[in-house]
């Protein structure tokens, strides 16, 4: 992986640790990075697609 800037303590390290990924309508998205130190110390991001329909492992039934 290349090297990256630590979003919290602002310095370079070459063993990123992806911490977020941010969503934009106009512009897409980006990654946030942290160092192997800092990461711990974000919040866990939530999964988008945990509980949704596209998560199930049983198909949706149809009643007749």
């Amino acid at each position: 992986m290349s090297v990256q800037v630590c979003a919290r303590c602002q310095t370079t390290t070459g063993q990123p640790v992806v911490v977020a990924i941010g969503h934009g309508a106009s512009a897409g998205g980006g990654t946030v990075y942290a160092c192997p130190d800092c990461a711990p110390t974000f919040p866990r991001q939530r999964d988008p697609f945990d509980g949704s329909v596209l998560a199930r492992r049983d198909p949706v039934r149809r009643q007749p």
